[in-house]
């Protein structure tokens, strides 16, 4: 990865790994903030991923500072932060939100961000672009310690292939679903959902929003990246952005796999 570490201070938004959710929730919403290989058999490795589950609580399995991969700044959030983000969340899951029944169906189901003001853990994982590039590239990390069956059924999520949202046929989503980074022990997969939004003067825009789901030892784990553009079809997320979101993926499972 050429992504270097910021100089870290206060996390600027709550709830990172919120993204994936609040993209799909936002399409209950006129307002234009849509934040935000083949794919083979529902589960990796699943043989192996009965395991038990760590000791250590949850708080202490997620990444922490000088763990992330190449030297990304690591900060939990706090659950304080992410009530409101979450109170949405849970409102929005109550009501239709987009017309393809599939694409509903996945748009409300219960994620590790149900639980991050209180089981789960919220963490946030900075980069810089470049020394010369003072973007920032920002990355959430969602945990639970339990399994959530149906946000790691890979089957609910190739259902969904497009939809236009409810509340605002200006915004369609097209989603995707490819495998996780193999790590023995894991099962995980990756959602891509794009959010293509179409504004009155005609151009359209596209936000991108990538979630890798992980199960392992009685833990699930979503790792988040978000980005936007304006041709939607150009592909948003840098490379090196790619590459950050895999390594740490790994790094978070295989944190887990070895914990005492």
């Amino acid at each position: 990865m050429r992504l270097r570490t910021s100089t870290p201070r206060r996390v600027a938004i709550a709830g990172l790994a919120l993204a994936t959710a609040a993209a799909l929730t936002a399409c209950s919403s006129d307002e234009e903030d849509p934040r935000g290989g083949e794919p083979t058999s529902e589960t990796q490795n699943s043989e192996t991923v009965a395991q038990s589950a760590p000791q250590a609580p949850v708080e202490e399995l997620v990444l922490s500072e000088g763990e992330a991969p190449g030297g990304g700044v690591v900060q939990v959030v706090d659950r304080q932060l992410l009530q409101e983000a979450v109170d949405k969340l849970v409102a929005d899951q109550g009501r239709q939100l987009m017309e393809d029944p599939a694409c509903d169906k996945v748009s409300r189901l219960e994620t590790v961000s149900n639980h991050a003001t209180t089981d789960g853990v919220t963490a946030a994982v900075r980069y810089k672009q470049s020394e010369e590039d003072e973007t920032e590239h920002r990355f959430g990390i969602g945990m639970v310690g339990e399994r959530l069956d149906e946000f790691m059924d890979r089957s609910l999520y190739e259902a969904c292939t497009t939809s236009r949202s409810v509340a605002n046929p200006n915004v369609e989503l097209n989603m995707t679903v490819t495998d996780a980074p193999a790590i023995d022990g894991t099962e995980g997969f990756r959602v891509t959902s794009d959010f293509i939004t179409t504004r009155p003067d005609g151009t359209r825009a596209l936000s991108r929003a990538i979630a890798i789901h992980g199960f392992a030892r009685d833990t699930t784990v979503s790792v988040e990246y978000a980005a936007r553009g304006d041709d939607p079809a150009a592909d948003p997320v840098l490379p090196t952005a790619a590459g950050a979101l895999d390594a740490i993926y790994v790094a978070q499972m295989e944190k887990i796999l070895n914990a005492e």
